[in-house]
């Protein structure tokens, strides 16, 4: 959420910012409007309260004739300050000033790190290797749940623990304190996080009926929601979070290569990172998140790719994003495995998170990043990993983890 007041003052900027994000910038417009009529009312209604309170004893009537003014007024201006406040949520974070105006297909690409394998036989794709290896199962997911979810078996499952072990302790040696978060949030951390839950363009979250609440789609939402209406000591920040959760999320319009195996499923674990710093220590903190995941994927020995999205690519709450992308052999190209988001005071705006600085509050900034989205970690780990016979060698960082070097063919 931006500041009213910001909004009023650079309202052609805020308004060329959503257009270059992508989003509707009559909003602007229409929260403008709205915004001149609650002020007009609150006036109103104060000069109203203001006169009734100086009646004396004997203005009986006009009394009455103000209550009835006052009340109606109210009525209205509890009409108009919730289309205000609905009319806010809708505002995008304006994008930094470094971020390359344009749509998907204009992000730019930072840097290319490592050479793809060449190898000397057919390639096959993780559902294959994960059929061969007997490690991934679609056929049984399908028959318990419905298509997009799934079970992880044997080598595999043991994979996936060694990469949620090996992030914690990589992450816990960086000062991040590891957290296993719940896998639901009520609306309020939800919207508070940028996420629209429950909106008509916005349908990739399930919720619980007859609850508030909502299955979330990123730890993100339960690590920052977790200090809603907190108010930092200065001493306390940077405080950095490493958090574990299960994620669901409906991944309509889906397709092709996509829904095949597990690369877009409706139910994946993933580890976060978040962080509640000062506004002055955003800009570089997002350079060492992204250089966390980089190191990660340098450690995996998988080549990959930096991606710097442009506006029409960063979403709602998002300042500033990073992809990183890694080889997939079986479709000879780069795929999305982690992103980080400086999403400055958009956030903590709408939670109420602050840090008391010289006796003064302030909002703090929010930043977030994967370290893993473990299905498409092991994605990345069976493909680049492969040998011909289908079997998988382990990532020597993952070794001692495993407890194995190699994850064998099905008996």
């Amino acid at each position: 959420m931006l500041d009213i007041q910001y909004i009023r003052d650079h309202a052609i900027e805020v308004k060329q910012a959503t257009l270059d994000k992508g989003f509707d910038g009559s909003v602007i417009d229409q929260l403008l409007e709205v915004d001149a009529k609650r002020r007009k009312l609150i006036g109103e209604s104060e000069a109203i309260r203001a006169q009734k309170n100086k009646l004396d004893r004997t203005q009986i009537e006009l009394g009455r004739s103000l209550k009835a003014q006052l009340k109606g007024m109210e009525t209205e201006l509890d009409s108009v300050a919730k289309s205000f406040d609905d009319l806010m949520l809708k505002v995008p974070n304006p994008s930094a000033p470094d971020v390359k105006i344009g749509k998907e297909e204009d992000n730019e690409i930072v840097k290319t790190v490592g050479t793809p394998r060449k190898f000397d036989f057919a390639v096959r794709d993780h559902l294959d290797l994960g059929l061969l290896t007997g490690t991934i199962d679609m056929t049984n997911g399908t028959k318990v749940a419905q298509s997009g979810f799934y079970y992880i078996k044997g080598p595999g499952a043991f994979l996936e623990f060694a990469l949620a072990q090996y992030a914690f302790r990589k992450l816990a040696q960086k000062g991040f304190i590891p957290v296993i978060t719940p896998n639901v949030a009520n609306e309020k951390s939800i919207i508070g996080c940028g996420f629209q839950a429950r909106s008509d363009k916005e349908r990739q979250i399930y919720h619980v009926e007859g609850e508030d609440l909502d299955l979330i789609g990123t730890a993100e939402i339960t690590l920052v929601g977790q200090h809603q209406d907190t108010t930092f000591n200065l001493s306390e920040l940077p405080k950095k979070y490493v958090g574990y959760s299960s994620c669901y999320r409906y991944e309509k319009g889906s397709y092709g290569k996509d829904v095949r195996g597990i690369l877009r499923v409706h139910e994946f674990r993933k580890i976060e990172m978040v962080v509640f710093c000062l506004p002055e220590q955003s800009d570089e903190i997002h350079e060492q998140l992204r250089a966390i995941e980089e190191e990660i994927w340098q450690d995996l020995e998988i080549p990959y790719q930096v991606i710097k999205q442009a506006t029409g690519d960063l979403g709602n709450a998002a300042y500033r994003k990073y992809d990183l992308e890694a080889w997939m052999p079986s479709q000879n190209k780069y795929r999305e495995v982690t992103s980080t988001s400086n999403t400055t005071d958009f956030q903590s705006r709408r939670l109420g998170i602050k840090v008391n600085r010289k006796g003064q509050n302030e909002y703090v900034h929010t930043l977030n990043g994967t370290v893993f989205a473990l299905g498409r970690a092991m994605i990345a780990i069976y493909e680049n990993y492969q040998n011909e016979d289908g079997s998988i060698a382990v990532p020597k960082a993952l070794c001692d983890l495993m407890g194995i070097d190699i994850i064998s063919l099905a008996k």
